[in-house]
């Protein structure tokens, strides 16, 4: 075979992956030329990164309704779907009967941080973190591998760090297939390629001052401990020795997300606090301000919780390293520097 037969035959096969992972995935955001899987280098990410940035923003597009998935050939893996991410504890849990489905580790349900919306879909909230529009902004540049990630990349990567040490759900389980049906399920009627208002995080304007901690548990005292517990502990729920059910999510301790996930960084986390808590709080009418959400988050990651393992080999590339994620290695035993990463203030 010549040299251009083999080039040709190798084209085939890397185009037969990437069609694969479409299927499996949904089309999204355009990554061309790279691969699922594909390690980037700096440039390449830096690239993408401004490609993600430079899209288009469609309005904001509601979950379809709900009432038309009974009448789907997919229906069944889409309610599925909804079951697994809107009662992950019951589903997947640590003590679900069939230990064969045992992939989280903790308490916590998707929905937990991906909040319903007023249709009562985990993933449906404005600026809540939604699902709406993720088949839209996958496959993706994912810099704390330098790989392009899917979107079951995505939910792997929640299930070993927001999930406590859960398990990957293999790209072919009924589990995985559920949860991305119900993802494209979500995306029918959008526009493809195109980032959508209210997803991710809402931003705000962080104070020029590290998070005050001690200000930040007194404000959790007064707004957050009725749901969240003492010392973030959670809620029980009445089944919680048979299932580790919570009513109200533990935001600390061994049955919350480890020291790995978004969450446990203190910028994410204001975000998150400042346009949905207390609980039944809009991203448009916060009940918190920017100080006091800042300072309950900074309360929040000073709380102790499971650590993740390699923590130290995310973002190999420190171009693009969070500045609020305090991984010692990273400063070089500089405990004033991993302080400030923990806390702020961030330039």
């Amino acid at each position: 075979m010549q040299l251009k037969d083999i080039a040709i035959t190798l084209q085939k096969f890397y185009l037969g992956i990437f069609l694969l992972a479409v299927m499996v995935d949904g089309f999204a955001m355009d990554v061309s030329p790279y691969l699922p899987g594909q390690l980037l280098c700096s440039e390449q990410g830096v690239e993408l990164k401004q490609r993600y940035s430079n899209r288009r923003v469609q309005d904001w597009k509601p979950a379809p309704d709900r009432s038309g998935i009974d009448t789907r050939q997919d229906a069944e893996l889409i309610l599925y779907g909804i079951a697994i991410l809107d009662r992950t504890v019951e589903t997947i849990g640590p003590k679900v009967a069939d230990e064969s489905k045992r992939y989280s580790s903790n308490s916590l349900n998707c929905s937990s941080c991906h909040q319903k919306g007023a249709d009562g879909l985990p993933g449906t909230k404005y600026y809540a973190i939604p699902f709406n529009n993720i088949v839209n902004d996958y496959p993706n540049f994912r810099a704390r591998s330098m790989t392009i990630g899917t979107a079951a990349d995505r939910v792997n990567g929640c299930m070993s760090r927001s999930m406590g040490a859960g398990k990957a759900l293999p790209v072919n389980s009924r589990e995985m297939r559920a949860i991305l049906a119900y993802f494209n399920w979500l995306a029918e009627g959008s526009v493809k390629d195109q980032a959508m208002q209210g997803t991710g995080l809402k931003k705000m304007d962080l104070p020029a001052r590290a998070a005050n901690v001690v200000n930040g548990k007194k404000i959790y005292q007064s707004k957050c401990e009725y749901c969240h517990g003492v010392d973030g502990l959670g809620t029980k729920s009445p089944d919680y020795a048979m299932l580790l059910n919570y009513q109200f999510p533990p935001l600390a301790g061994d049955d919350s997300f480890n020291d790995g996930a978004g969450m446990s960084r203190v910028i994410k986390a204001a975000y998150f606090i400042h346009s949905n808590m207390p609980f039944g709080t809009a991203a448009d009418t916060p009940a918190l301000s920017t100080d006091e959400a800042f300072d309950v988050a900074g309360y929040i990651v000073s709380l102790e919780r499971p650590h993740k393992k390699e923590r130290e080999n995310d973002f190999p590339d420190k171009k693009f390293r969070p500045v609020d994620y305090p991984v010692p290695v990273y400063f070089n035993g500089d405990a004033k520097a991993v302080e400030r990463a923990k806390y702020g203030p961030f330039d």
